[in-house]
């Protein structure tokens, strides 16, 4: 190959290996931002675990009525109320 040929294709090379590292760069700095704010939150929720106190003999059960199942396939299908 002639010498200008391989400088012109070293060029081209460089060139998109800048674009790559600008690339990583602009990737690293949206994940440190990302970061420190997942580090934030979980100093949050570990402050506020430390505060609240913990009462182990208490449980709280909720229960919600389930919905009427609806016949998916035949979507004719009007849901009808148990009589019993």
């Amino acid at each position: 190959m002639s010498e200008k040929r391989v400088v012109r294709k070293l060029k081209k090379l460089a060139a998109r290996i800048s674009a790559k590292i600008e690339s990583v760069r602009d990737e690293m700095d949206d994940l440190e931002i990302e970061f420190e704010l997942i580090q934030q939150h979980i100093n949050k929720l570990e402050i506020m675990a430390k505060n609240q106190p913990v009462a182990n003999d208490e449980i709280t059960v909720t229960v919600e009525e389930e919905e009427a199942d609806l016949d998916l396939e035949n979507s004719s299908a009007v849901p009808a109320p148990k009589k019993f």
